[in-house]
């Protein structure tokens, strides 16, 4: 089952977790909002939503922009490259005067660095406007309601997040459902599947495109 869209998810955790009678152990609200949860705790630690197409990626700049907050979806930034300039790709620099840069190749002579906290430096600072698109690894640009699709995940993926909801669902304070022990293992299993992720994402797109965090 691809569970396409958040109702979908709901449905066959309430199935799994026998809880399909009214009235129910957990809200639809609750599911709905752990769901949102799941999503970004599995885009945080599988690192596998790698994204240089919506929104966030593109970054515009005018005649002496120079500094960039960039959209807190935003969790690494792995390449980047000048809109329409194929000559200025700007790639990792492995010189160790400054192992943390980005530094463009094909004589555009720019470069930029990122720090954990969302800020984008250019230099030289540009003298004319353009572009810039971010190859990057996120978090879910936006919240889902009970309607939506669920996006970024592989549909083979998806199901994971239900030991993300039986984690949340099974902690909650209530004498009917609580269950330490369990919220635990399926916290625990649901790591263990991001970690999975994480490292098939790795592999699937070798070793240069590992992210790297600038400290400056």
């Amino acid at each position: 089952m691809a569970y396409d869209t958040v109702e979908a998810l709901i449905k066959a955790f309430r199935e799994d977790e026998k809880d399909t009678k009214q009235p129910y152990f957990w809200s639809d609200d609750q599911l709905v909002r752990w769901t949102n949860e799941a999503l970004t705790e599995f885009a945080e630690q599988s690192q596998s939503i790698y994204d240089d197409e919506s929104d966030v990626t593109l970054i515009p700049y005018g005649i002496g922009e120079h500094r960039f907050q960039l959209d807190p979806c935003i969790l690494d930034v792995v390449n980047a490259w000048i809109e329409g300039s194929p000559s200025c790709r700007l790639q990792r620099c492995t010189s160790d005067y400054r192992p943390h840069y980005y530094m463009a190749f094909g004589g555009c002579g720019s470069h930029f660095r990122f720090n954990p906290a969302g800020i984008l430096v250019l230099y030289p600072t540009p003298t004319a406007v353009g572009e810039i698109r971010l190859q990057v690894i996120r978090r879910p640009v936006k919240e889902l309601s009970k309607c939506d699709r669920i996006p970024d995940i592989l549909p083979s993926d998806r199901r994971h997040l239900l030991l993300y909801l039986a984690y949340r669902a099974y902690n909650v304070s209530d004498a009917e459902t609580f269950d330490k022990s369990k919220s635990n293992n399926r916290y625990a299993e649901f790591l263990s599947k991001c970690l999975d992720m994480r490292e098939a994402a790795i592999l699937r797109r070798g070793d240069c495109s590992r992210p790297i965090r600038s400290n400056w």
